[in-house]
């Protein structure tokens, strides 16, 4: 009996599609379905889509891309040739439009940094005697393993407030 996956990757380059894609090659078969919702979602970029497509079009693995259907692998009626040129296309469509939403990030990202505005996290609320065992602390009257516990913190917390602190 064939089997019917869902394909799914990572947004970001600090993620790791490696693991997945190792384990989706190890058990999709000859005459199973892969299942992905998008086009843009089987790569990273223009070069990585086509490549994947090949590899599961080689090994007789359908791909179903549920918002291009047109597009799907393993299907008979449609030329391959046709539907590569078409795989190809729509892959250099959804990279330039990832290119244009990166930059459209970036450019707000700068004017907002222009106007002031702070980005990122908030930044901490020290606890209450933080200011007076840190003076204890500098000059050497308390150790760090007591500076965090008079503050009930972990000493992975209490080198983070510094580090903030000493800026």
């Amino acid at each position: 009996m064939n089997s019917v996956y869902a394909y799914i990757r990572v947004s970001t380059k600090e993620q790791n599609t490696d693991r997945q894609h190792e384990a989706l090659k190890e058990i999709v078969k000859t005459g199973d379905t892969i299942i992905i919702k998008e086009l843009d979602r089987l790569g990273r970029n223009f070069m990585d889509t086509p490549k994947e497509l090949q590899y599961f079009f080689e090994r007789s693995i359908k791909v179903i891309i549920l918002d291009t259907p047109l597009v799907s692998t393993g299907d008979t009626k449609l030329d391959y040739t046709i539907n590569n040129m078409l795989i190809n296309f729509l892959s250099y469509i959804a990279d330039k439009e990832r290119e244009k939403i990166q930059g459209r990030v970036i450019e707000g990202l700068k004017n907002a940094k222009a106007k002031g505005i702070k980005l990122g996290r908030p930044n901490r609320i020290l606890p209450e005697d933080f200011k007076k065992y840190y003076i204890k602390w500098k000059d050497k009257e308390i150790t760090g393993v007591e500076f965090a516990k008079l503050l009930s913190i972990s000493k992975l917390t209490l080198y983070r407030y510094i580090k903030e602190y000493e800026m």
